[in-house]
């Protein structure tokens, strides 16, 4: 017997009537509410299992009502409904936790299995919950480690509560990992002086401005001071190349016409390293000149297998994904990221971009997702805020 109870969320009438009738008779209890505040005190009085609430409302907006709901109810699940579907709305919603997103008109079967599906994963994570907080409280004082035969109440006594925590099944503690680090807005990365001095640095960042420094006197061996040079296997005038490729791509020419790979498109204060993993040239080659005016070093890779080497061999601060890869979709690549590297953050691209897709990177823990073709703004907007992340 179905005893959930749903309350909806929109501020038309006949949308409220819809949804009830659908849900009605699959034998679920469906209250609706016309605004948001009214919304909340229903909320209030009763307890509710889902809220199917509309994104685009007068006054208050569905988005501020899931963000409320997660602040101040965070047991109850969310499924947003919009007829103005958007995958950046979607991306949004999910982060924020919503369990579903519906683009209307929708059917009353697609409506009907949102719901069941919305329902399942609120009855699994309630199941799934007492079961990992027993595991947790198994971990009792009486267990006795199997390799040093003390009760682990007589050996808290003679160390420390941490010290009995961190043991496993030898008589050695595994080393927590303490974070010494903390982000300097002044210098905008991670400073172990900020930890150090409990504040951060006033005027100029240290670090910055050595950095500065060393990119000055680097810079000085390849800057030349007329730009109506020609080159020796080019015959052209230095200023007719820069008006077309910029300024980067001739610092970084020597005595013939390729540039050096290691300086071509790399700025040189270059503040995050980058992987771009996308089978195209063309588009790892836009994203490095994008980014590289964000002060990143872009590294690229068009193939999967080759950007697991490199994220093995090297540390990158952020990776842009494309979706559809040969060998691995992006998705498995994701999960793979996410199991090795969980702290690194991953920002999906696509020229095959769905609503569907955006929300199922987001839940394995994309920071962002950006469909082909996207402008420089838009790139730049998304790893500036995965980058700060």
């Amino acid at each position: 017997m179905i005893t959930e109870k749903i309350l909806v969320v929109d501020d038309e009438e006949h949308v409220c009537r819809s949804v009830k009738k659908i849900l009605s008779r699959k034998g679920y209890t469906v209250v609706d509410a016309m605004n948001v505040e009214e919304a909340i005190r229903k909320i209030n009085e009763t307890s509710f299992d889902l809220v199917i609430t509309d994104l685009m409302m007068p006054k208050t907006s569905g988005m501020e009502l899931l963000q409320i709901i997660r602040d101040d109810y965070p047991e109850l699940d969310v499924m947003m409904i919009t007829g103005y579907a958007s995958i950046d709305s979607a991306v949004k919603a999910t982060k924020l936790g919503a369990t579903g997103y519906l683009a209307k008109p929708f059917t009353p079967d697609e409506l009907t299995v949102a719901t069941e599906k919305a329902i399942a994963a609120r009855k699994h994570k309630q199941t799934s919950e007492p079961k990992a907080k027993v595991a947790t409280d198994e971990s009792t004082d009486d267990i006795i480690d199997v390799d040093m035969p003390f009760n682990a109440n007589e050996l808290r006594h003679a160390t420390s509560d941490d010290y009995v925590e961190a043991l496993t099944h030898s008589d050695v503690p595994i080393a927590k990992k303490i974070a010494d680090k903390a982000y300097c807005h002044t210098g905008k990365r991670d400073c172990r002086k900020v930890v150090k001095d409990g504040k951060e640095c006033a005027g100029e960042c240290p670090i910055e401005k050595k950095e500065k420094a060393r990119a000055a006197k680097s810079a000085t061996r390849v800057t030349r001071h007329s730009t109506e040079w020609i080159d020796v296997d080019m015959p052209f005038v230095i200023g007719e190349v820069e008006k077309v490729t910029g300024p980067e791509y001739i610092a970084c020419l020597n005595r013939s016409d390729i540039p050096r790979a290691a300086l071509y498109a790399r700025n040189m204060l270059a503040k995050h390293t980058v992987l771009v993993i996308d089978d195209e040239p063309i588009v790892c080659h836009s994203v490095r000149k994008i980014l590289s005016k964000q002060s990143c070093a872009v590294e690229e890779a068009f193939d999967v297998d080759v950007a697991m080497r490199k994220m093995k061999l090297n540390k990158y601060d952020m990776v842009i994904l494309d979706l559809k890869m040969p060998k691995r979709s992006g998705i498995e690549v994701l999960r793979s990221i996410r199991e090795l590297y969980p702290d690194l953050p991953v920002v999906m691209v696509s020229g095959y971009a769905s609503i569907e897709n955006a929300i199922e990177a987001t839940r394995l823990g994309a920071v962002n997702f950006i469909p082909k073709p996207f402008t420089p703004d838009e790139l730049a907007k998304v790893s500036v805020e995965a980058l700060a992340a």
